[in-house]
């Protein structure tokens, strides 16, 4: 099911599906790269990368601390004016935070050396889907987010683990209000239904006597960080999926991840992420066993479904639809220019539906034909005009600075005297594979209509044509 690409199958097509899927697209020039790597080679650069932390500081955000000044202003005030107006500050000190924490993320993507990482970061923040608009704290925010990427490549009940401590997750799910004399059943119906199991593979008594081994979970307000408090915890014995003992709540995701089910459900949250929605029972029962085989390591669970043959197949290669964030990610890394500046990513990721930080429900976003409506459709070609116009202000740029594209590079001169040679480099920049012929007849069309060597105009001409298409919207 998941026998190993043949050396001798892999060209540029199929290393330009592993960039897209595996991270955020990329140039030409990367894409030649793992072809030089060979299959397996880049399946381990991406399973590989140094960690880059240190590349990336985080902003300065709102800490527990300096939060908690916030707070004691609130309480010392004089009058219920000057209470508004201390909490009105420390909500527009988080709203602030907020858009630091997210442009940071999203340049991070963009910049990346990882992409894996930052990829299956993305993917447990919707997995996990905690939204800020309930936590109401940047800080823990960006706390979960570490703890996702410090986990997103390891052993799952290990994340699963990490989660249930999680300041963040704590607050998001009620966890912290749950005690021995009254537990609050909130994430122990989570971690079974969203989390590792789905919905119907539990019953309620396992709800309700796994929420008691939960008890007791607190977040430090002086620190943020987690703490167990002792007296709080339910000790005594519970019976959870056919076992009894005075389970805490790491003995109970240990039974969870022992439950077959758990690794059917994963392995298919994984394939529907980074492969292709609805998987076969056949496929969900392949990946299921290669996790339960790997103890549940992601990162070497990826590298089999990476470096398989059915990864590649003409039924996954551009068949997926680009989520929001990969849509804008992967764009900016085709055309080699910065994110445009914070009010455009901003206003386009919340128009196309994926704030980061801020999922939709406790399910996360449903991903696939949800991506696409005739408003967001064409909000995604407008933007692709915009990103090409030479008009666009870039992130941090000051002063207004426009993004400028090199179009040099992407089209040199040599590729402009004749149309079929423009249209073919460009379109492989672009789609990452060949044109079809009845598409092709119309990009040729417009070209037939200009004269050769083609000027920068008709170059970005053509390349807004081509972005501006269902097909572009496809990865």
């Amino acid at each position: 099911m998941l026998s190993p690409i043949p050396e001798k199958r892999w060209d540029r097509t199929l290393a330009a599906h592993l960039l897209n899927r595996a991270g955020f697209g990329g140039t030409p020039d990367q894409i030649d790269q793992l072809v030089t790597m060979g299959p397996r080679k880049a399946v381990d650069f991406f399973l590989n990368a140094d960690d880059e932390s240190a590349l990336f500081p985080v902003p300065d955000l709102l800490d527990p601390p300096a939060r908690l000044l916030f707070k004691q202003r609130e309480k010392d005030a004089a009058t219920e004016e000057d209470k508004k107006a201390a909490r009105k500050e420390l909500n527009q000190a988080n709203a602030f935070s907020m858009i630091d924490l997210r442009i940071w993320w999203l340049n991070r993507m963009r910049y990346t050396s990882a992409p894996l990482l930052e990829k299956a970061t993305l993917f447990w923040h919707g997995h996990f889907a905690t939204s800020n608009q309930k936590v109401n704290d940047p800080f823990l925010m960006w706390y979960q987010n570490d703890t996702l990427r410090r986990h997103a490549l390891g052993k799952f009940p290990d994340l699963l683990k990490a989660m249930s401590r999680d300041p963040a997750m704590i607050r998001w799910l009620d966890l912290g209000q749950s005690r021995k004399d009254h537990p609050n059943e909130n994430f122990a119906r989570e971690v079974m239904e969203l989390f590792s199991l789905g919905e119907g593979n539990y019953a309620e008594k396992d709800i309700q006597e796994s929420s008691r081994a939960f008890t007791g979970y607190r977040v430090k307000a002086e620190t943020g960080a987690f703490l167990f408090q002792e007296r709080d915890f339910d000790a005594a014995t519970k019976t959870f999926f056919g076992k009894t003992g005075p389970f805490t709540g790491d003995d109970i995701i240990d039974i969870i991840v022992a439950q077959p089910q758990c690794a059917r459900f994963i392995g298919k949250k994984l394939w529907s992420f980074f492969v292709a929605p609805e998987p076969s029972e056949e496929v969900v029962s392949a990946v299921a066993d290669l996790l339960l085989s790997k103890g549940y390591d992601i990162g070497e669970t990826l590298r089999r479904i990476f470096g398989s043959v059915t990864f590649y197949s003409s039924r996954i290669i551009h068949h997926q639809i680009k989520g929001p964030v990969q849509c804008m990610i992967q764009t900016t890394r085709m055309l080699e220019i910065p994110l445009p500046e914070q009010s455009v990513l901003e206003n386009s990721l919340s128009m196309l539906g994926q704030v980061l930080f801020a999922p939709p429900n406790v399910k996360g976003w449903d991903g696939g034909r949800a991506w696409i409506s005739a408003s967001s459709l064409l909000y995604r070609y407008n933007l692709a005009s915009y990103l090409l116009s030479g008009k666009a202000r870039i992130l941090g740029g000051g002063s207004g600075k426009t993004a400028v594209i090199p179009l040099e590079k992407i089209a040199p001169q040599e590729q402009r005297i004749d149309a079929d040679r423009l249209l073919d480099h460009l379109a492989f920049r672009i789609f990452n594979y060949s044109i079809l012929p009845k598409d092709r007849v119309s990009y040729l069309t417009f070209l037939q209509k200009q004269t050769a060597p083609y000027s920068d105009t008709v170059v970005r001409d053509l390349m807004q044509i081509m972005m501006s298409t269902p097909d572009y919207q496809l990865t």
